[in-house]
């Protein structure tokens, strides 16, 4: 049986009310985003976005941001992925964020945890036809927007998630990103573009975008070579007695 210590730890948000928790999940019932995907849209309507057990490793794709969750394209339970976006998300120290309910007000999202247990949690009005009309335009003018409000507050880099105008007037819009450097936004970005959950962040959750980073180090994830053979054999060995009561 797998050790205890070894659980997923998902950052459960209601943006209707702002109200979050943090939920646990013993490894072996589930694995990651895309199972505890399954299980959080079909009894929350749930928008799951995170990485994996190897997220942080040094397995190639493994620090893709995962995005599951019922698609409003497709009207089924879908996923999608983002290049290089979990390597950020590590530093939470959760594997996953699940948001239901819809804000009263477009928003953004903060999230950061600096030197703590706790996770800063911060839902920010915002009015997003004036931000998607400035400087370089959509998606671009969001994660700006979004790193002027708030990068002062991050002690390293972090990274934001955005929409454009076609997650309010379409069921296909993507979400977007690009790395961060020195406080500044880079021109390599990355995109979650299939299932329409950027239409699904904004319609049915609110968020034009969110920000997030921190400075949490995985313990087991230090020794980047060794993370190989523990992962594996958490999942070897989790697998072995898998429930789901």
């Amino acid at each position: 049986m797998p050790d205890n210590k070894h659980e997923l730890k998902v950052l459960m948000l209601d943006a209707a009310t702002g109200f979050y928790r943090m939920q646990r999940y013993r490894v072996g019932d589930f694995f990651g985003p895309v199972d505890m995907g399954i299980h959080l849209a079909f009894k929350h309507n749930a928008l799951t976005i995170g990485g994996g057990l190897l997220a942080g490793s040094i397995f190639p794709g493994s620090n893709r941001l995962i995005f599951a969750g019922i698609s409003p394209c497709w009207h089924g339970f879908f996923v999608s992925s983002m290049g290089g976006a979990a390597l950020v998300f590590d530093n939470l120290g959760i594997n996953m964020l699940s948001l239901i309910g819809k804000a009263p007000h477009p928003s953004l999202l903060y999230l950061n945890r600096n030197h703590g247990e706790e996770i800063d949690v911060e839902l920010v009005p915002v009015v997003p036809e004036r931000i998607w009309d400035q400087g370089r335009k959509g998606v671009y003018a969001v994660m700006e927007h979004a790193l002027h409000l708030f990068c002062p507050r991050y002690e390293k880099d972090p990274r934001v998630l955005a929409v454009g105008p076609a997650a309010r007037f379409t069921d296909f819009g993507a979400v977007g990103s690009a790395p961060v450097k020195k406080g500044k936004l880079t021109h390599v970005d990355t995109w979650a573009g299939r299932g329409g959950f950027g239409s699904k962040l904004f319609q049915e959750h609110g968020l034009v975008g969110i920000i997030y980073g921190g400075t949490h180090l995985d313990e087991d994830f230090r020794d980047r070579a060794g993370t190989c053979t523990n992962a594996l054999s958490w999942i070897t060995t989790s697998n072995s007695s898998t429930r789901r009561p």
